[in-house]
Formats: structure tokens, sequence, C-alpha cells
């Protein structure tokens, strides 16, 4: 069951069909305006999402368990997407004009006797929201993100954002007369703006955000600093429904694979600002259930980020035969 040096050599050729325009990988995202919000989960609810998604039956490569019960809110535009080689890099682009993302951190490792082991970090994105078509698809199919379709309120104005919102299709509750309708889920309010020029504390390098970060990880070892590249590691359950059986998956694995991100245009943390977050918990999206987090809270950390990084090729740490 386990197979941990997969070769695609043997692999058919992939078919463009028409009016595909996701890309193969590699990918270059550029000019991406990223708002992150840190949130308090709870461990226990973070550990039953993990077992959920990622230590599937079968799965004995790693376990993964959260490496703390911070989760990260994020909402971001991407100017500039591309594949890197060709032919997708000769085609041209797309943009993003809103996404939504909820990052929670895991450690992979085994238990050996009393210890766990731990082998590396990686982020595990449980839910997260698109407003195209291209990012929803290359997402989905390459990586295994559970991209889904949205509708979003990103401020323009990054020194004194008042607003945010996320709107998607839900159903609420289960039932058969239930039709999918759009639904807020995510506010976000900014109830501590001071107007004027408000004091910034720069980052002038992706070494600063890390350590402004990785406070609010203390009991976390990191792998490494890296003061000109930072590498975000990333973890993810890439699944397709069966033809014939739909409780069951004719593809099922653990793909791991890393963001790099290349460079920083500018970024900070509001320090003397306050954005209170409201999540709504509906049957098709039980973000606040699975991540344990409270249906209205303050963020503990918010911050900006203007930076262009770079999304490789994958590994199957795992797959079902």
């Amino acid at each position: 069951m386990t197979n941990t040096h997969s070769t695609s050599s043997n692999y058919p050729q992939y078919i463009s069909r028409g009016g595909d325009t996701a890309f193969e990988p590699p990918y270059i995202l550029n000019q991406t305006k990223l708002y992150g919000f840190f949130l308090e989960g709870t461990l226990e609810n973070l550990q039953t999402l993990c077992d959920k998604y990622l230590n599937i039956p079968g799965q004995d490569q790693f376990q993964y368990r959260p490496a703390a019960n911070r989760v990260l809110m994020v909402f971001d535009t991407i100017a500039h997407i591309n594949s890197t080689q060709p032919p997708g890099s000769d085609k041209g682009f797309f943009s993003e004009a809103g996404e939504v993302m909820f990052w929670v951190l895991t450690e992979a490792g085994k238990q050996e006797g009393s210890k766990f082991v731990v082998d590396h970090h990686a982020w595990f994105i449980p839910y997260i929201f698109v407003d195209s078509t291209p990012a929803m698809v290359l997402g989905r199919e390459v990586y295994g993100f559970p991209k889904e379709l949205a509708k979003f309120q990103i401020p323009p104005d990054n020194r004194h954002p008042q607003k945010f919102s996320l709107e998607t299709l839900v159903l609420q509750p289960f039932s058969p007369q239930s039709e999918t309708t759009w639904r807020t889920i995510i506010n976000v309010e900014n109830t501590q703006a001071e107007k004027g020029d408000i004091p910034i504390k720069l980052w002038t390098d992706f070494s600063q955000v890390f350590e402004e970060i990785s406070s609010l990880f203390e009991e976390v070892k990191f792998d490494k600093k890296c003061p000109t590249h930072l590498e975000v590691p990333m973890v993810f359950l890439k699944q397709f429904r069966d033809v014939r059986d739909g409780d069951k998956a004719c593809y099922q694995a653990i793909v791991e694979a890393t963001a790099t991100l290349e460079k920083l245009h500018q970024g900070f943390p509001y320090l003397r600002q306050k954005f209170e977050v409201t999540i709504e918990n509906f049957d098709s999206h039980p973000i606040v259930t699975e991540l344990g987090l409270k249906l209205q809270q303050t963020a503990q950390l918010a911050f900006w980020l203007n930076f262009d990084f770079s999304f490789g090729n994958g590994t199957e740490i795992w797959k079902s035969q």
C-alpha cells in the first residue's frame, strides 16, 4: 500500500482538452497581496481533522498531527499566475481577484515507543475558496487543494483595511429539500483602526516575517530559517471519486509539495489595529467545528504581504493501490 518512490515515467501522456486553461506545473505566482489573520483553534479538533484527511487507513508512511492550536486564515489576490515551462508558459496567464484559505501547521513523523519523532513540518489547507475556474481546476486536479468557487470582499486599502467577507454556495441544513444557496461564511471587521498616518513596522525580508510569525509557535522546533527565500512545505489529500461506486476513491494519495517565497516587495504587521473575525458554521462547511474555532474571535496577529512565489512539482508520500 505504500509508495514513497513513485515514478511517472510509465504514465500515459496527459491529453489537453480544448478550453483547458489550467496549465501544467510548476508555476510562478507574482504580485500576491495577502492579508493574514491568526486564529485560535483547539488541538483536539485539529487532531481529528488530521486523522480524517491525512492519517487515513493504510497510510503508514507518516502520522500527521497539529503542531499547535493556531490556525492561519488568509485573504489574498494574485495578479499573475503562469506555468514556468512550455508549452504552458507560451500560452498565457491568469489572475485571481480573490482567494481565501485556512492553514494548519502539522508535524509529520512516527511514534517510536513513547516518543513521537518529527520528520518534518507541513502546512495543511482543509478549506480554500477561489474566484476562477483555472485556479480551481489546477489546484484540485494537480495537487489536491479542496478548492471551490466563491465571491469576496477584499479592501484595496492595505494601511486601513476595514471589512472582508467570503460568500459561497452552501447546503443548510442537510436534507432532501435543501438547495444550494449563496451564503456569507466569513466576515472580518477592523474595530480599532486609527485614522491618519499609522506608524508602520515594515518587513523588508522574509526572515523578519518568519521571526514574527514563529513567535506564535513557541513550542514548534522549525527546521531552519532562510533569510532570502522561505520554503513553505504543504501536504494534501488528493483523491478522485470512483465512477462505478461513488463511496469509493479510484485514486487516493497523500501528496506533499513546496511553495518557495521568492521575493518580498513589502510587508508589515497590524500592531495597532484590531480585527474581529466571525465565521458561520454550515452543514456543508463545518469550518468552526473541524478547526475548533469560535464563532467570533479577535485575530491574534494580523499582517499584510506583497510577494512573489513559485510552486513546484509534488511528491506522492503514499498512494493507495
